[in-house]
């Protein structure tokens, strides 16, 4: 396994992974700007199905994207709590699922098999999940940003507009 930034990558045929790899991945988020980090399970962007396991620490910002060409994307949460915000293309809020792991009582699976805007924020200190998406995936053709929503460099904008949610 290499790491670049805040993201292992899987280099094996066959894995498997416990306890120590959410530990691991919380370090790493822990010391990100971005307060999130992710091992891709899945070997090459080529690949058909993606898959990683995502830490997301409370206060990180995921500017709402879209995913185009109907690309589905889950989410299974494995450890915290999270709500993923799903946006009309003007900005409007037009779902809002809360999540957890599977003894929360809250929805511990997602699926998205349309192109919606949507963020995933994280309610505990971590959030951590499972995240599947369909293949090949090229940032550059597979993720608009929202206009209606700042960048995540702009955090002055970012925090205002997280109030709005009243996390």
């Amino acid at each position: 396994m290499k790491i670049i930034l805040n993201t292992i990558f899987n280099s094996k045929n066959i894995v498997n992974y416990n306890q120590n790899l959410l530990s691991r991945l919380k370090k790493i988020a822990d010391k990100s700007p971005r307060k999130r980090s992710r091992i891709c399970i899945h070997k090459s962007q080529k690949a058909k199905t993606h898959e990683m396991i995502i830490a997301l620490k409370k206060g990180s910002y995921i500017q709402p994207h879209i995913h185009l060409d109907e690309k589905s994307e889950s989410y299974h949460v494995i450890e915290g709590k999270m709500v993923v915000y799903v946006f009309s293309k003007k900005g409007k809020i037009i779902k809002k699922v809360k999540m957890g792991n599977v003894n929360s009582k809250l929805n511990f699976y997602y699926r998205m098999n349309k192109s919606l805007f949507h963020m995933p924020v994280s309610l505990t200190k971590y959030c951590i999940y499972h995240e599947t998406f369909s293949g090949p995936f090229s940032k550059k053709n597979d993720v608009i940003y929202a206009d209606f929503a700042p960048k995540e460099n702009e955090s002055h904008l970012v925090k205002k507009f997280l109030n709005k949610f009243k996390l």
